[in-house]
């Protein structure tokens, strides 16, 4: 089982319409790590009370603009812990990185794959601070956890919905068209799932 949903990192899980855990009702989750010790994922289309310029302020971080766009809530573990999510570029690696020019990569982050990076460094986010960051990052407080055969047996139970990965799911598209667009995605439609209308 782990061997088949091991595709799913990087993917996304859709919350059914009949999800019943108010954590994960109309979500859609980022999942970032899947493997025989468990999941890991990040809520992509919830907003978490608190802007990146708010968390900026609150570490005394010099800021070159005012970073007024909301970090996400990732999902109900570790809420304390903020994790940076962003597209590293192509003209960022490291061969074609002029000479002295830093990069933004730390040594602690983790390749959830397509070209995303899952980052809890200070320094990328002082570097989004000064406006010499990624321009495609999102900052999640907290994350999704699932232990060891948790995730397969919700996926049996219906609770999730497995969806292709689509980076302009998470960067571009409004945050409450995300559900939506994600069921759109998969192929999926309310009326094949049993229920009326998609609307939230």
């Amino acid at each position: 089982m782990v061997s088949e949903l091991e595709q799913l990192a990087p993917g996304f899980l859709v919350a059914a319409p009949s999800m019943v855990d108010p954590n994960f009702d109309h979500t859609v989750v980022l999942m970032c790590a899947h493997n025989e010790h468990g999941a890991m994922g990040l809520v992509i289309n919830r907003e978490a009370p608190i802007t990146l310029g708010e968390i900026m302020r609150q570490l005394e971080m010099e800021t070159a603009a005012e970073h007024a766009t909301s970090a996400l809530f990732g999902g109900p573990v570790a809420l304390e812990s903020a994790l940076l999510l962003y597209q590293r570029e192509e003209a960022l690696l490291d061969h074609l990185r002029p000479h002295g020019v830093e990069s933004d990569q730390d040594d602690d982050e983790m390749s959830v794959g397509e070209g995303l990076l899952l980052s809890p460094g200070k320094r990328l986010l002082e570097r989004i601070a000064r406006c010499q960051g990624p321009r495609r990052v999102n900052l999640f407080l907290g994350h999704s956890g699932w232990a060891p055969g948790q995730l397969e047996r919700e996926i049996a139970q219906g609770a999730w919905l497995p969806v292709s990965l689509d980076l302009e799911l998470i960067f571009t598209v409004p945050l409450e068209e995300r559900w939506d667009r994600a069921l759109q995605l998969g192929g999926f439609s309310m009326a094949a799932l049993g229920f009326g209308s998609s609307a939230n």
